[in-house]
């Protein structure tokens, strides 16, 4: 009994231990197609995502930033590295949220100072020891390094330029001659404040705001536009997000309409960059990479403003929860996907080439196999030796014959050549579709030829249904190679708008630089299609692989 149980429990665990290492690749991609940016490219590999934190109260400090920084004489340094940073005349911005904002300021330079350093000086000089470094960095520590380090760990959301364009690339800058902490009314004074600010060289507006009473804020201009409101498509709004992962919404009134953003913008991550909002177009049915977020016409348009040549923008800022900002955060990369690359086309054409592939394969195999099997025709065993001499060729040799025949056929740039070989049959499938025949008992046969069967319905009715689990098999062979197949469509198809989802997945890669973080995530789309059909069926796909026919 003891014995029994030890091998069980060596068993189990060699189980469970193999499924988690050959779960891991997916679980690392999963982890990171939930990650921003700046959390790829970091000295220490972390596996889960960095866990982000609504500020109730903005500008603040990011006390996390530096938390992950490890090396050697830190706790001995950093003392010595706020005193330089204090030295160094820089001085914290005096509207930092929270007691004490200054003091914990100087704190957080100091462990980027620590970060910078252990970056740049030689190891000779951390092999002297903890004052040569302190030697060392009194000669590199001034304002500007300083500043440089707050910019990384000081958040503070920035609004620049609001620009509203036409469809014909016609051009109105909210409020151009105006200070930016002027170009939009606050409606809600009590939480929010407008500055004016500079970083960087460049002005803008710093909107410093507090949640704790309330969990929006509007901000709203009307302004004259230089074309008819009619011509109206676009808004963009230069922006330095906070990482606070609140949430923008967008509301234009032009032209006595009233348009509201389909979706909300998270302030995720602290680099500029521009937020587009447009009206539905021609461009949104197209294969470009969607930077903008679409404006739908809203129904409660009766009171909206209906002068030809004005526009009223109304911005909202909505406070989120920790768990609000776990599902942005975990969505963003996804939803930049679905933004980037036409994934419902390549869904669709993927779909397509896979039924018609299943069905054209099963039928195909299964019907020449009962031949091979239960048939007796002449020159049955040679024909059988040539097709099996056919899984010997490699399909290198075959590739470029069988693209020359699909182009004279005039069937290139088409999706023909990936779906109708199917219809010819595969070696493989057939070979072990004709195991699963052999294995039938002669009995069932001859019954059913006694009750008038001929070829055709002993076929259909018996020997089909017999098989089933083999056909599961072949089915579930087929689809993954058709799911990943990358080769046929790189070959044979040149017009985005036939991309398969595997292809399409190359393509996006390229077209985004092959940004690794929107990578992952389209592979994680890709991905977990093939993971839920291996679960459904893989009692099928055991037996149909074990060959475990019906023995006579």
């Amino acid at each position: 009994m003891i014995r029994r149980v030890i091998q069980w429990t060596i068993l189990y665990t060699l189980l469970i231990g193999g499924a988690i290492v050959f779960s891991l690749p997916f679980a690392w991609m999963a982890a990171t197609s939930g990650k921003v940016d700046r959390e790829l490219f970091t000295r220490e590999l972390r596996f889960l995502p960095i866990t982000p934190a609504p500020a109730a109260k903005s500008p603040y400090l990011d006390t996390t930033f530096f938390r992950y920084v490890k090396g050697q004489y830190r706790q001995e340094l950093e003392p010595g590295l706020e005193r330089l940073a204090r030295e160094s005349k820089f001085i914290p911005p005096t509207d930092l949220a929270g007691p004490g904002a200054a003091d914990e300021a100087y704190r957080q330079i100091a462990a980027g100072l620590y970060e910078r350093l252990s970056r740049t000086l030689p190891q000779e000089t951390w092999s002297a020891g903890p004052a040569a470094v302190l030697d060392a960095a009194a000669k590199q520590v001034n304002a500007d390094l300083v500043r440089q380090v707050f910019d990384e760990v000081g958040r503070r959301l920035l609004f620049g330029q609001v620009r509203v364009r036409s469809g014909q690339f016609q051009e109105t800058e909210i409020g151009r001659s105006e200070p930016f902490a002027s170009r939009l009314e606050n409606l809600t004074p009590d939480c929010a404040t407008l500055v004016n600010w500079t970083d960087d060289h460049v002005d803008c507006a710093s909107v410093n705001y507090d949640f704790t009473s309330r969990d929006r804020i509007v901000l709203t201009r009307t302004a004259d536009l230089d074309f008819d409101a009619g011509a109206f498509q676009r808004v963009q709004l230069n922006i330095r997000p906070d990482d606070s992962w609140h949430e923008l919404w967008l509301t234009v009134e032009c032209g006595g309409q009233r348009y509201r953003a389909e979706r909300a913008v998270p302030l995720a991550n602290f680099a500029w960059q521009t937020v587009t909002w447009q009206l539905p177009g021609e461009d949104d049915h197209s294969t470009k990479i969607k930077s903008w977020v679409l404006l739908k016409p809203a129904d409660d348009s009766g009171d909206c403003l209906k002068d030809p040549r004005k526009i009223k923008l109304t911005f909202e800022l909505a406070r989120t929860s920790p768990a609000g900002a776990w599902w942005s955060k975990l969505t963003l990369n996804y939803r930049r996907v679905l933004d980037a690359m036409p994934l419902w086309r390549y869904l669709a054409t993927s779909l397509f080439l896979v039924i018609a592939n299943i069905v054209l394969t099963v039928f195909a195999c299964s019907l020449v196999a009962y031949s091979f099997a239960r048939l007796r025709w002449p020159g049955r065993d040679l024909c059988f030796v040539l097709m099996l001499a056919t899984m010997m060729i490699p399909g290198q040799v075959t590739m470029i014959p069988h693209f020359l025949i699909w182009k004279n056929l005039g069937f290139y740039n088409t999706l023909t050549p990936l779906w109708l070989p199917a219809a010819l049959g595969n070696a493989f499938f057939i070979f072990l579709l004709r195991q699963f025949f052999k294995g039938i008992p002669r009995d069932l046969e001859d019954a059913a030829r006694l009750d008038g069967c001929g070829f055709l319905r002993i076929y259909w009715h018996l020997m089909l249904p017999l098989v089933k689990p083999s056909l599961a098999a072949i089915a579930i062979f087929t689809f993954m190679g058709v799911w990943n197949d990358f080769m046929s469509a790189l070959i044979y198809v040149a017009d985005q708008r036939l991309y398969p989802l595997a292809f399409g997945l190359y393509a996006f890669s390229v077209q985004v630089g092959n940004d690794p973080l929107l990578t992952m995530a389209g592979s994680m789309l890709m991905t977990v299609p093939v993971i839920v059909i291996f679960f459904f069926a893989q009692k099928y796909f055991i037996q149909g692989v074990t060959l475990t026919g019906i023995k006579g």
